[in-house]
């Protein structure tokens, strides 16, 4: 009888434990479709982004307004109209972006980040949008002192703080004494005024600089190795596990890819910068 019972009782308790197994697996698969449902439920999207850094994300006089602008602005309003919601942009320090998202105030970040191994223990990646390349900014007058990346030693050397370029230059000259600043126009005018001697950027942005500033140049000669990032390209970010909008974001991306609209995005972005530099 005593068997029996025990028995009955250990039948008992292995349905109870496989319930709560499958109602956390349910759990969980509800969550990955909250993430979207809820923006649509709400009618818009709530974007983190640098609105900093020219061509992907700055401000600009359109149509005798002051606009957020850049191809990561055009990337997020696709994204929102595909979902059939708004947009709203939420403006955030660089080192800012991820702790925002994952405390809930934006819903994702679109701001010319890198699909980093580091960053992807926090978060999750779309499919990759753009492939950047990091490259040095310098004195159009100094082009001929700087034709390997062994020229930087000793050298005042520029990044944006808490940037890939920042992890890049540390590995690379661990006892150099870097230069650090908030963004991207700062360095560049601290470049223009001799402060700093080169500056280190991802290679877009660096020719629309160039492209503004006949006083600055590319230096052709120092090739960057960013492998050390193991990084595969720039992706629009999302918390972990929200599988139902990282594939909606997906799907935009492919369509913009597939139609050249995100071609013509970024060479737009990329003209109206270099002018919006010019008449600063």
């Amino acid at each position: 009888m005593k068997k029996k019972v025990f028995k009955q009782w250990m039948l008992i308790s292995l349905v109870g434990a496989l319930v709560l197994v499958l109602s956390a697996c349910g759990d969980k698969n509800d969550d990955t479709q909250d993430a979207l449902a809820a923006i649509k439920a709400k009618g818009k999207i709530v974007v983190g982004n640098n609105a900093v850094f020219a061509p992907f994300g700055f401000h600009a006089i359109v149509d005798g307004a002051d606009q957020r602008v850049g191809f990561d602005i055009d990337l997020a309003k696709e994204i929102a109209k595909d979902i059939g919601v708004e947009v709203e942009f939420k403006q955030l320090d660089l080192d800012a972006l991820i702790p925002a998202l994952k405390a809930g105030q934006t819903d994702i970040l679109i701001s010319a980040l890198s699909a980093t191994e580091e960053r992807k223990q926090q978060v999750d990646f779309s499919d990759i949008y753009y492939l950047s390349q990091d490259i040095a900014l310098i004195q159009a007058s100094d082009k001929d002192k700087y034709k390997s990346l062994d020229d930087l030693k000793g050298k005042r050397i520029g990044v944006q703080l808490n940037s890939t370029e920042q992890t890049l230059m540390q590995a690379q000259f661990p006892n150099e004494n870097l230069v650090l600043m908030d963004n991207m126009n700062t360095l560049n005018l601290a470049l223009k005024a001799k402060q700093v001697d080169v500056v280190i950027s991802e290679g877009l942005v660096a020719k629309v600089a160039v492209a503004a500033n006949p006083e600055l140049a590319i230096a052709d000669g120092i090739v960057i190795d960013d492998s050390a990032l193991n990084s595969a390209g720039v992706g629009v970010v999302v918390k972990k596990n929200e599988d139902a909008l990282r594939e909606s974001i997906n799907k935009t991306i492919k369509r913009l890819q597939d139609s050249g609209d995100l071609d013509k995005y970024i060479q737009a972005a990329s003209e109206l910068a270099a002018k919006n530099q010019k008449n600063e």
